[in-house]
């Protein structure tokens, strides 16, 4: 009996002992296991492909059936390249509307496929994460505008409710961006425009432009032709070129105080 009291008692120290060692833990802010399933069992994750053409984009929109009041953030949302992307000449952004959203929060990814000298993917791989209480994600897709127009359809993702002719920066909030940005367009402009572009709505020239516009190579500086027989050289005030084998002539600007020299006083 006695045996059996004790064992029971060792038994109940274990349990308290274990119990005030994962309490411990959790005050710590250390990671236990049970938190950490329930971390990963919050958050669902899932693929989008976007292939834009060469000087074009592809829109997306991703809407989910949580809150309505809910506004997305960027920890609520996030997006991460799953692969190459044209090594920065692609542009990647995403933003959400600051404004009410009927049927839920929702969110545009665009991505740019700028012109370059380099082998571009045909397709750009992505990869969503978001937490569980926005419900199951929905996707519209739309690419190429501006080399493949379809006036007569109106894509499935312009329905969201605006207030005037177009959809301006100042409505979205960006939730990231990669690659180097459009000149003068910051993540929420750029979706902007895009979504203006998609949806047949007036957009910037400026915004094509950063789109479309070539890469355009260095331009190198043209050498000054030398006559023959003439050494170049920019001589010092009061100082000759260096001898060479015939003459010639150095004449140096006028704005450096440089005199003549006169052919073969050297």
């Amino acid at each position: 009996m006695m045996r059996s009291r004790l064992a029971s008692l060792a038994l109940l120290a274990a349990l308290v002992s274990l119990a005030l060692g994962v309490a411990q833990a959790g005050a710590a802010g250390l990671p236990t296991t049970a938190r950490l399933i329930r971390a990963a069992s919050d958050e669902r994750a899932w693929q989008l492909t976007l292939s834009p053409a060469v000087d074009d984009l592809a829109l997306a929109e991703i809407s989910f059936h949580g809150p309505a009041w809910e506004r997305l953030s960027a920890s609520s949302l996030q997006l991460a390249l799953g692969g190459e992307s044209g090594d920065g000449y692609d542009y990647l952004a995403m933003a959400a509307p600051r404004f009410h959203t009927p049927g839920g929060p929702r969110a545009l990814v665009l991505l740019v496929n700028r012109p370059s000298g380099l082998d571009d993917p045909v397709s750009v791989r992505l990869r969503l994460s978001a937490r569980r209480a926005l419900g199951k994600p929905r996707t519209f897709k739309l690419a190429n505008p501006f080399t493949h127009p379809e006036p007569a359809r109106t894509p499935a993702l312009c329905d969201l409710a605006l207030t005037g002719s177009t959809l301006d920066g100042s409505k979205l909030k960006g939730l990231g961006s990669h690659g180097a940005s459009l000149g003068g367009f910051d993540a929420a402009d750029a979706v902007a425009e895009a979504y203006d572009v998609a949806c047949g709505l007036a957009y910037t020239s400026a915004f094509k432009q950063a789109v479309t516009a070539p890469s355009v190579p260095p331009t190198l500086p043209v050498p000054t032709p030398v006559p023959p027989g003439c050494t170049p050289c920019d001589p010092s005030p009061g100082t000759a070129c260096p001898l060479v084998v015939q003459p010639g002539i150095c004449v140096a600007s006028s704005a450096t105080g440089a005199r003549r020299v006169q052919a073969g006083a050297y």
